[in-house]
């Protein structure tokens, strides 16, 4: 058990619970618990910091949502491993995002055969409604952990045959090496979504949890839209961050 070296203010007008999920946090990002290990229990952390259990879980749920820790039933609750951060600016299938950060990719394919263009992809696509497009969806892993469900629409006669590929790694590479279609620049909307009963048992996530509902349209070099994908990503274990700069200044990112 940790010592205490911080206190609680009582008299400021701060949440006892957010005070303490603030101590929570410092401790664990300055290594304190490092990642996959145990902290003590709200008993214990009751106890020490002289505080109501109900106090303690406010705090534990708070930093949970966050994906700073994680609750195992009948287990306790640990620190949980950094969020994926995704920046906007570059263009990347998730095998090659995953890359960058050292961590391996992996596909567990849920469907794949070819549907009729409802009047959402029909438009999206730019094709014919009801006109037939390739759907693949699969359960995507970082290390052997669920990230993500990603449901992709592709119309089907750029991709003949799709469907007897192998779609375990990169979608991307597979477009553009065995049908020439590179995909160059993408469009991505962001909504924060609650996850269902199906979709939280298939990311390891007690329900109900939240996440990320990420559509993405991606365009060929004639500004074709070729793909449309709506992927439901871990909230816990994924976070997007934007770089913000005022109209008109200049800014040396290399000094960020």
């Amino acid at each position: 058990m940790k010592t205490i070296d911080r206190y609680l203010d009582k008299n400021s007008p701060i949440p006892l619970y957010h005070q303490f999920k603030v101590i929570l946090r410092e401790k664990i990002e300055n290594g304190e618990w490092k990642i996959g290990e145990k902290i003590p229990t709200e008993k214990e952390f009751a106890d020490l910091y002289n505080i109501s259990i109900t106090t303690v879980r406010q705090a534990l749920n708070a930093l949970t949502i966050e994906g700073i820790l994680t609750r195992q039933q009948g287990k306790g609750t640990f620190v949980a491993n950094p969020k994926i951060e995704k920046g906007p600016t570059e263009l990347t299938s998730f095998t090659e995002e995953m890359a960058k950060r050292g961590m391996r990719a992996g596909s567990k394919v849920l469907h794949l055969g070819r549907v009729k263009a409802n009047e959402r992809i029909a438009k999206v696509l730019k094709i014919p409604l009801r006109s037939e497009v390739t759907f693949v969806q699969r359960l995507r892993f970082a290390n052997d952990e669920p990230m993500g469900i990603q449901s992709c629409y592709i119309p089907e006669k750029f991709v003949p045959d799709l469907t007897e590929s192998d779609l375990s790694g990169s979608l991307y590479k597979l477009l553009e090496n065995r049908y020439q279609l590179k995909i160059v620049s993408a469009i991505e909307r962001y909504s924060a979504i609650l996850l269902d009963k199906r979709t939280s048992k298939l990311l390891h996530l007690n329900y109900p949890a939240v996440g990320f509902m990420v559509e993405r349209t991606a365009f060929l070099m004639n500004g074709k839209p070729i793909e449309f994908v709506e992927s439901i990503m871990r909230g816990d274990r994924y976070s997007v961050s934007i770089n913000l700069v005022r109209k008109g200044i200049e800014v040396n990112r290399t000094l960020r």
